[in-house]
């Protein structure tokens, strides 16, 4: 893999938290320019004598699969002396089992939206000081982010990464040889959950095997307001309307190039997306391919947030708050979002400053990501983010049901 950010934009997504398709190595941006390195240092905000306090430092976090690459973990110790090792997970399931197994292991965690108050109810996380983050404030103020944080008026996490889950569909089918007028919106955009429904798509919608990032979805179009907390006639309104999903569908899809090569190939023309960056790939192999992120019913939305560990990083507070204020300046964060393919916390206009530039954010690797579409007003009030269901047990039991039934 190239270094180039420019180059390999939606390759290096595959590498993201979401995609889940892990390869040694990692992707990187080496940081050879003296500029960029003084704005990290600046960013930072502290002194020689303050990281010659923290020296003795070690932070163990818990993160996703291209979110911190071993060189800039490297460069962060340069700076304060403060050593970060860093460990992948697969799921967020994962993640808080490995905390609640071993609550002091780990300091700061990338926490997904959804299970802030699985965590808290286990008492194994610490409240945000907000005070000791200067650059929160450069987190765009237009993406209501603590919505997924907070738990009961108080906030548990600062956002580090964000993502939705949209509708995708073959540009040259789709809706030319579909009636399928009820599901457009004024500009003739499919953007009605209800279209992965209509009979005319049987057997050619595609789907991921992931019922975490599905049900949200399901219950959305069934006309549930709020998808995550059901009651026993909510659930059976999402297991009736999952159910008759099925034969829309020929099969599950297994992960971003999975459902990639599932458009290319044609055997599915219309689905919902693993990742957003799904539309780029397919388009990359000249099939032309459009998505929706402003849904009628509202988009599931994710998000990933660093959160300190009560019995972890609540005992190196200092060195916590350096790192966590770091990666979010903007050198950071640009030359995250160019090496990844993800999201950050940038909002455009930062996207596009000259800092970013400078930090190998290029208009190309910019545009594979969702960024430019939060210029939209109607963008951020569409996303339905990520919140703990109810009914967990209940909806694992009913997707094994569902999976059964397609052949």
């Amino acid at each position: 893999m190239s270094d180039s950010p420019d180059s390999t934009p939606s390759e290096s997504r595959r590498l993201s938290r979401r995609a889940l398709l892990y390869r040694a190595g990692g992707a990187g941006v080496v940081l050879a320019s003296s500029p960029l390195i003084s704005q990290l240092e600046r960013a930072l905000g502290t002194s020689t004598a303050e990281a010659a306090t923290s020296a003795s430092k070690t932070l163990n976090i818990l993160t996703w699969e291209g979110y911190h690459d071993p060189k800039w973990l490297a460069e962060f110790k340069r700076k304060t002396g403060i050593t970060v090792n860093a460990t992948n997970v697969g799921a967020p399931a994962e993640m808080f089992a490995k905390v609640k197994a071993n609550p002091g292991q780990y300091d700061i965690i990338f926490c997904t939206a959804g299970w802030f108050q699985n965590y808290v109810n286990g008492d194994l996380i610490l409240p945000i000081d907000e005070s000791r983050i200067p650059n929160i404030k450069l987190i765009s103020n237009v993406f209501p982010w603590r919505h997924a944080t907070t738990v009961k008026g108080t906030n548990y996490g600062v956002l580090y990464n964000w993502g939705d889950v949209p509708l995708g569909w073959l540009a040259n089918d789709v809706p030319r040889h579909y009636q399928v007028s009820k599901y457009l919106n004024k500009q003739g955009v499919p953007w009605d959950w209800n279209i992965l429904w209509d009979k005319q798509f049987k057997g050619k919608v595609s789907m991921f095997d992931s019922p975490t990032d599905v049900y949200p979805m399901i219950g959305l179009a069934a006309g549930l307001k709020n998808p995550y907390h059901l009651t026993p006639n909510g659930l059976k309104k999402v297991k009736a309307k999952l159910m008759a999903l099925r034969p829309q569908i020929k099969r599950l899809t297994s992960g971003f190039n999975d459902q990639t090569n599932q458009f290319v190939s044609k055997e599915a023309v219309i689905g919902y997306l693993n990742n957003a960056l799904v539309a780029v790939d397919v388009n990359k192999a000249h099939v032309p391919f459009k998505l929706n992120h402003v849904m009628k019913q509202g988009t599931p939305a994710w998000s990933d947030n660093a959160t300190i560990t009560k019995k972890g990083g609540g005992t190196k507070l200092d060195a916590v708050y350096k790192f966590i204020n770091y990666e979010l300046s903007i050198p950071w964060q640009a030359r995250f979002i160019a090496a990844s393919g993800n999201d950050g916390t940038l909002s455009y206009n930062q996207a596009i400053s000259a800092t970013a530039r400078r930090a190998g954010l290029t208009k190309k690797a910019l545009a594979a990501t969702i960024i430019p579409q939060t210029r939209d007003p109607h963008f951020f009030p569409a996303l339905v983010f990520y919140q703990p269901t109810n009914v967990l047990q209940q909806e694992l039991t009913i997707w094994n049901e569902f999976k059964l039934g397609i052949k």
